[in-house]
């Protein structure tokens, strides 16, 4: 058999007596063989036996099995091609006088050298004719085998026939689970194939309404966005305090390290100013209609000329209590340094031993106002003779009043609203509140050790007495001080010495005190009170004490009407009361320890020289005597020997 087509091969002689093979048409008939019911077990066991056959055989699944005539036949005496040949010998007999079972066969194509390709017209190519089917009969051979190689090769047959039943059954259940999965798998195509034609129906009948749905989406989104970009900005703020408006954050960001440089110029460096998104400067998306949008210089403006500037600085705090506030822990460390320094000045001859706070001072970070950043002389000034200061702080989110005054180290009762007049009682965030603190001065432990020279101050003594009247104060005793030589070792405590370790002490001078008497005499009512009184109930200044025309005018002039009353400025001896050149009618009172009083131009004297007046004492009238041009009073007060202005003495 040729297992390509199908076909018997026949031997033919050509003229040269070569023999051909040329392939010959027959019949065939094929027997289905049914397939045995097996167990699962049994159908696995053949599977398997299936497998290394075709892995024997080098074949494939759906490759043919069947065994070729040939292995069945190599034990015949006979070749296989004398079986082939003998019929032509013999003469052909019909097996039968019916006609066998016709079955059609296409012809074998024959093969026809090309032909040669001619130009030619075109032509509606023709339908081919349909050739009726060739039939043909079965033909017996009439060689007779033995019958011992009849029998051997019937053995032959009926063995294949079993070994070809046992690989026909997992062949059978091949093909029946092929079937399955192709019946399943085109189900599933023919499925998918109906939803893709219904969806692409569907898709078509409708796109037109999805297309014009999307449009209006569309559109409607851009009008939304292009509202929302135009009617939208940015509120910045600046410890919570609002400064204004802008289109885009970056209009604000881009700008802060400009503004933080230029105000920390303008303080002169006291505190380098930081300002930080998302912390110090916050921003809030806003309706922005209605709203005046900044630029970048507006915003650098409000930033740069902000009074409520808030920054990070350090506290200097003594056993907990706030002595000071500077820019940076570098500066507060030079503080303490300067600050010991300062307070631990030996006196002169003596060297410090040791020197150090007598309390533990510590520095942390402290969130005020710009403004109460203190420089490096006044925090320096307060850190070694204490005062008062007012620290500014701007509330932040968590913090309460308890909170504030542990941080600044004061009673809530010291923490006042932003006029620092009141005491703040609630708080809120972005509250500006004022910390008022009264700072006490460091103290230092100095021990010192050397020689010096010692002050000793002399004291005061009062002594009183009744040779002087009530209110007098006489000093009997110049005070002098006193020197001495030390040598030793010497403790002060904030200044005050608290322990001396004397090696020697050598007198250079003694110390004399000085001594005060004190009157307790009763003040007769003519004795000088030591003050002035205005001479007059009422007056018009009318001329000032100073140099007029040339030559000083040593008095002031009160303009009265002539006879008005005059009194004695203050108690005392009448020197003079009578005509005194251009002072015309004139009264001098002597009112002791220097001090004179003059009356001059009076229209009348009341009083005699010798006489003793008490203040206040009528002693003569206004007038327009001597040197004068209208009715007043000249009135003069001399100190020494010397006219002085009485205005600021009589408080006029």
């Amino acid at each position: 058999m040729d297992p390509g087509n199908g076909n018997t091969l026949t031997e033919i002689k050509d003229q040269n007596g070569t023999k051909e093979k040329e392939p010959v048409k027959v019949y065939s008939e094929l027997a289905e063989t049914q397939a045995p019911e097996l167990s699962e077990a049994e159908m696995q066991a053949l599977a398997l036996a299936y497998a290394r056959y075709l892995a024997e055989k080098g074949l494939k699944p759906g490759d043919a099995t069947f065994t070729e005539p040939e292995e069945l036949l190599q034990d015949a005496e006979k070749p296989a091609e004398e079986l082939a040949a003998e019929p032509d010998e013999a003469p052909e007999e019909e097996l039968t006088e019916e006609p066998a079972e016709e079955i059609a066969v296409e012809p074998a194509e024959e093969q026809q050298p090309e032909p040669v390709e001619e130009p030619a017209e075109e032509k509606a190519p023709e339908a081919p004719a349909k050739k009726p089917a060739r039939t043909r009969r079965r033909r017996s051979m009439k060689y007779e085998l033995p019958p011992e190689k009849k029998k051997k090769i019937e053995r032959r047959l009926e063995n294949s026939g079993k070994r070809y039943n046992a690989l026909a059954a997992p062949l059978d259940l091949h093909d029946r689970l092929q079937s399955t999965t192709d019946s399943v798998a085109s189900g599933i195509g023919r499925d998918v194939y109906r939803a893709l034609v219904n969806i692409t129906s569907t898709y078509r009948n409708s796109r037109r309404i999805i297309g014009t749905a999307l449009l209006a989406v569309g559109i409607l989104a851009s009008l939304i966005l292009v509202v929302f970009d135009r009617f939208t900005v940015y509120e910045y703020e600046y410890n919570g305090k609002t400064l204004g408006y802008v289109k885009e954050q970056e209009d604000v960001i881009d700008v802060l390290d400009i503004a933080g440089t230029v105000l920390t110029r303008n303080t002169a460096g006291n505190s380098e100013i930081v300002f930080t998104p998302g912390q110090n400067v916050t921003f809030r998306q806003i309706d922005g209609r209605g709203k005046s949008v900044d630029d970048a210089d507006t915003v650098v403006n409000k930033l740069v000329y902000m009074t409520d500037i808030e920054t990070e600085a350090y506290g200097i705090f003594d056993d907990k209590k706030l002595v000071a506030i500077v820019k940076s822990s570098e500066d507060a460390d030079g503080l303490l340094n300067s600050a010991r320094i300062a307070l631990s000045q030996p006196d002169k001859g003596m060297e410090v031993v040791s020197s150090d706070f007598i309390n533990p001072l510590n520095v942390k970070p402290l969130n005020v106002l710009l403004t109460s950043v203190q420089s490096y002389q006044r925090a320096l000034e307060l850190m070694v003779g204490g005062g008062e200061t007012n620290v500014y702080h701007i509330v932040e989110e968590g913090e309460t009043l308890s909170s504030i005054a542990r941080d600044f180290a004061v009673e809530k009762e010291n923490i006042f609203d932003e006029s620092n007049t009141t005491t703040a009682t609630e708080i809120e965030r972005g509250d500006k509140v004022c910390i008022h603190e009264i700072i006490s001065p460091l103290s230092v432990k100095m021990v010192e050790k050397g020689k010096m020279r010692e002050i000793l101050e002399f004291e005061t003594i009062k002594k009183e007495t009744d040779e002087y009247y009530k209110g007098d104060v006489v000093t009997k005793q110049e005070g002098v001080n006193g020197i001495q030589i030390f040598e030793g070792t010497i403790t002060k405590v904030g200044g005050e010495v608290t322990d001396r370790q004397t090696d020697s002490i050598e007198k250079v001078r003694k110390k004399k005190n000085k001594i005060l008497l004190i009157g307790t005499a009763e003040r007769p009512k003519t004795a000088p009170t030591g003050t002035f009184a205005i001479p007059l109930d009422y007056y018009t200044i009318t001329s000032n004490f100073g140099y007029r025309w040339g030559r000083l005018h040593a008095g002031v002039d009160l303009g009265d009407p002539t006879g008005t009353p005059i009194y004695a400025s203050d108690g005392g001896t009448v020197i003079r009361s009578g005509w005194y050149g251009g002072y015309g009618q004139c009264i001098d009172i002597d009112h002791g320890n220097g001090r004179m009083t003059r009356y001059g131009h009076c229209s009348a004297l009341l009083v005699s020289a010798g006489e003793q007046v008490y203040q206040g004492q009528y002693i003569g009238r206004v007038g327009n005597t001597g040197n004068s041009f209208g009715s007043h009073l000249h009135f003069e007060i001399h100190l020494n020997g010397r006219a002085v202005d009485p205005r600021p003495i009589l408080g006029i």
